[in-house]
């Protein structure tokens, strides 16, 4: 750990200098990272606890949406996907880390993994917002126009989501893997994006494609669906007060238990939409941001890379987080799905005390020579 000065800039004793360069203008060369082992410590710390809490939390919701023949709805298959795609973006997560840290300069792993990992990123962030703009216009359609909702089978849902993934593995997964490569980045030149990422990013000789990409794309797969959501959220309030409304006029007392079992019900669709929503802009909306600020970043110092590679850290955190939310808040909302993740759970208690059972009773049929 030391402490200088390059151009005017002060390097704080918390940068790490090691095989990095970063050149100043009278022509010397310093070497380091702009992070330190305490902050790497804390970073995977977090990390690590995301990447299994989302992915033993979002396997567990897939199981039990399975294996319940009582979750089988449409909403539930819109879940069970979003369950799939938060599945696979924890699985790849450990390569963000490990390209944010210990391989900034240098990545070690095949490249295979750098560029599978940008793809699978790109692929499962368009389909997670894709997916929830379907949820939230199923919800309206639900409760605006429940004749038509009718109409609406399981199998238009499952071809719904099919389109989604396909749709976002020829938009996502394609051009992002296209664009990524792992590679000794030139620090020399820090007018360049590319010179303050890590060493699995995107290539220079596809950055501006990359960038004429983000300008375009995020909009239509991030902005726009965020959009349309508020939006559609805003019309499922105005259709549930309107029917309330009417309700009340026409109701008698007779209707009074029926009223409060429909209440029920519109509470807890508008809170499982609204969580859902919710965790979906704690994590994209820090994602999206973040991919236009480093492009068009002009900030060359020293300690401008220290906060760029902070911000981005950052907002990989606040994706991984919304993403081990999301089980939880799916049985937070449903309580049908509370109790039939309990159900669950409890099964496999008693398959594992029946397991014990009966290798006790071997043991005992072991030492005394009787097959029971």
């Amino acid at each position: 750990m030391v402490e200088t000065t390059v151009s005017g800039f002060e390097v704080s004793s918390t940068v790490r200098y090691e095989s990095s360069t970063f050149n100043d203008t009278d022509d010397k060369v310093v070497t380091f990272l702009p992070f330190n082992n305490v902050i790497v410590a804390v970073v995977a710390t977090f990390l690590i606890l995301f990447l299994i809490l989302g992915f033993f939390g979002n396997l567990l919701t897939i199981m039990v949406i399975v294996k319940s023949t009582k979750l089988r709805n449409i909403f539930n298959q819109f879940i069970l996907s979003l369950c799939f795609s938060d599945l696979f973006s924890a699985s790849v997560s450990w390569v963000n880390l490990y390209r944010r840290t210990w391989g900034f300069n240098v990545f070690v792993p095949p490249k295979f993994f750098c560029w599978f990992y940008w793809g699978v990123e790109m692929w499962t962030s368009c389909v997670t917002s894709q997916h929830i703009l379907g949820f939230a216009i199923l919800r309206l359609i639900s409760v605006w126009k429940p004749v038509i909702f009718s109409k609406i089978k399981p199998l238009h849902g499952r071809i719904w989501i099919v389109l989604i993934w396909v749709v976002g593995f020829l938009c996502g997964f394609i051009p992002f893997a296209i664009f990524s490569g792992a590679k000794i980045r030139d620090r020399s030149d820090r007018t360049s994006p590319t010179a303050r990422w890590p060493s699995c990013t995107q290539n220079q000789e596809t950055l501006e494609i990359y960038s004429r990409y983000i300008e375009y794309a995020y909009p239509i797969f991030f902005y726009f669906p965020l959009v349309a959501i508020a939006l559609v959220s805003i019309c499922i309030g105005i259709v549930i007060v309107r029917k309330r409304g009417q309700m009340s006029k026409a109701r008698s007392s007779s209707d009074s238990s029926k009223a409060v079992k429909e209440r029920q019900k519109e509470k807890q669709a508008i809170l499982q939409l609204g969580l859902i929503v919710g965790s979906f802009m704690l994590g994209y909306i820090p994602f999206t941001v973040f991919e236009f600020w480093t492009l068009h970043n002009k900030d060359t110092s020293l300690r401008g890379w220290e906060k760029e590679w902070m911000f981005g850290t950052a907002q990989y955190i606040c994706l991984r987080f919304s993403e081990c939310l999301n089980p939880v808040f799916y049985n937070l909302a449903s309580s049908k799905m509370r109790r039939e993740t309990k159900k669950f759970l409890k099964g496999l208690d008693c398959i594992n005390a029946e397991s014990r059972g009966r290798a006790v009773s071997s043991a005992s049929s072991g030492e005394t020579g009787l097959e029971l």
